[in-house]
């Protein structure tokens, strides 16, 4: 047994006792884990999903070689996960049927559900060496905080924290060697991701440590080799990544001026108010040992550090820092013996209510909800203080079923069909029903469009990448969706090779029409450069407007 991370009150199971399977800490929040995901495979991917998808399937180039905003190692990872899918949906219809967009999704999100299970399992094994039976419900939990995160499931925040958790499996699951050299790699793919997910691989080497430095600083060694050999054959076998991934960071904003540091504070409100294991971090650090404390405390600020440097606060930014709330919940309903479960239960059905409530109410009165929401932080961490100083009321078997069951709860509280997707941010009115009802009109744009110029008839985009999995003609382009035409600011802080290259897939003579999103690119707004080759080459005089989009011929 390590000498590292045990829960309080632990103690080591009996050999009898560690062979019990524990059906009555598990089972039912197992069956109703898997209940859960399947009732929610019917939620729709969001537009970033549809646009890393899309541009792989239209631009005639290999993923590797299409820029979709997303680092190499993302763009591979998420490729794999979407060939199923894309494999048995492409027999229900053309490109813009409903049915191939439904049963692509839906299996989209099965196969992350299974990498989710795989994930729990492998941390429940690594758990299981250290905390016995205990460790179970943290396991659910992760997997609920992964599973139970729609319509972001597979962004690669969400792959960098499943990566994240199972390298700490791998790292206490296995043989001293072996969880290394497994741990390692995962830790590596988790920082490579994204250029903000760094912290979120470097807080999970830090809980890896906690529980047994020696395995830490192995996969630690392992990961930092694994991450410096894919740079190096990035250089190597893929250079215009390295490009691409400087032209990312210049367009993105500085997240350390005081406007910045304003929105910040109503992003941790608007997770707060969205997860109660978020509101229940505090009182985790009630009656916490010292070591405990020092090691989430440290995952917390690594992970928040995480969605900050990015400097955009969309929610799917904080799913490292989410993942890691749900495992330290649990820890807090394990001390607690009972004592949480009601105001936990409260607190959860107060949200579910809340995401309901419609969104301009919730938009106009963003302080109130923010004094609600500190109003309940505050008297889950006071319940907590009482409640460790009272004989419990629950025994452990008990607790942990609780426990379990409540992260869940909690995790599904704002995946209703009507629930949306923040609080008071620029999604504040998006929901799941909303979603399936804007699909059926993009659909229908998608049909005219395919009406007017076919299904197979090569096109040059000048759209959000989401475009090009709704509409799905092919294009011969690198950037299918030209962001480095789009951005304003991209001109002065991107390489010319990028955006001449952009430039160049609106000249290229095999593209018949023009597809154009007047919201996405306004002319006003846009470039000379820009302007005059969409001149030259595509008349727009004698455009037809369909949907949002405008759809010009090409010259002759």
């Amino acid at each position: 047994m390590s000498a590292g991370l045990k829960p309080a009150g632990w103690r080591p199971p009996s050999p009898a006792r560690a062979r019990l399977p524990a059906a009555s800490s598990g089972s039912w929040a197992i069956v109703a884990a898997g209940a859960a995901t399947l009732a929610l495979l019917g939620y729709l991917l969001n537009g970033n999903l549809r646009y890393q998808v899309g541009v792989g399937r239209v631009s005639g180039y290999s993923v590797a070689e299409t820029f979709s905003h997303r680092p190499i190692a993302f763009r591979l990872l998420s490729a794999a996960q979407a060939w199923l899918p894309d494999l048995l949906s492409g027999p229900a219809g053309p490109p813009g049927s409903w049915w191939r967009v439904v049963i692509f999704e839906a299996g989209f999100r099965l196969m992350a559900a299974v990498l989710a299970a795989g994930t729990a399992m492998l941390l429940w094994a690594g758990l299981r060496r250290h905390w016995g039976r205990a460790g179970r419900p943290c396991a659910i939990a992760v997997y609920a905080a992964l599973v139970f995160t729609a319509p972001a499931t597979g962004e690669p925040d969400w792959m960098a924290a499943l990566l994240a958790t199972a390298a700490v499996g791998a790292g206490l699951a296995f043989g001293p060697h072996l969880a290394g050299a497994t741990a390692g790699p995962l830790l590596a793919l988790a920082a490579l991701v994204k250029i903000s997910t760094l912290p979120v691989a470097a807080a999970a080497l830090l809980i890896l440590c906690a529980f047994d430095r020696r395995r830490g600083r192995t996969a630690g060694a392992v990961a930092t080799l694994a991450g410096l050999l894919a740079v190096g054959l990035t250089y190597w076998l893929a250079p215009y990544e390295i490009g691409w991934l400087l032209d990312i960071r210049a367009l993105q904003p500085d997240p350390w001026d005081s406007e910045h540091a304003v929105e910040a504070g109503h992003y941790l409100m608007n997770l707060v108010a969205r997860w109660p294991t978020v509101a229940m971090l505090p009182a985790y650090f009630v009656g916490a040992r010292r070591d405990e404390a020092w090691v989430a405390g440290a995952g917390l600020a690594l992970t928040g550090f995480g969605f900050v440097y990015q400097g955009q606060y969309f929610v799917y930014h904080s799913l490292g820092f989410v993942v890691l709330s749900a495992a330290l919940a649990v820890r807090t309903l394990q001390r607690s013996r009972g004592a949480l479960r009601w105001p936990m239960l409260a607190l959860t059905a107060w949200t579910l209510v809340l995401f309901v409530s419609p969104g301009d109410w919730r938009v106009a009165h963003p302080v109130r909800l923010y004094l609600i929401a500190g109003g309940w932080i505050i008297a889950l961490t006071a319940w907590q203080w009482f409640a460790l100083r009272r004989p419990p009321t629950r025994t452990h078997a008990a607790g942990d079923r609780w426990a379990a069951l409540l992260v869940m709860a909690a995790m599904l509280a704002t995946q209703t069909p009507f629930s949306a997707e923040s609080l008071t941010l620029s999604t504040a009115d998006r929901t799941s029903w909303g979603a399936h009802r804007a699909l059926r009109s993009e659909l229908a744009d998608a049909e005219r469009i395919h009406r007017l110029i076919g299904t197979d008839t090569p096109v040059a985009y000048l759209a959000f990448g989401a475009t090009t999995y709704i509409v799905g003609n092919p294009t011969r382009c690198r950037y299918p969706s030209p962001l480095f035409l789009q951005r304003p600011l991209a001109r002065e802080k991107v390489s010319s090779a990028s955006r001449a290259e952009s430039l160049g897939c609106l000249t290229d003579p095999d593209a018949r029409w023009l597809v154009w999103d007047r919201d996405w690119l306004r002319r006003k707004s846009a470039p000379d450069d820009l302007l005059q080759t969409i001149d030259r080459h595509w008349d727009c005089a004698a455009a037809r407007i369909i949907g949002g989009y405008t759809i010009c011929p090409r010259r002759t």
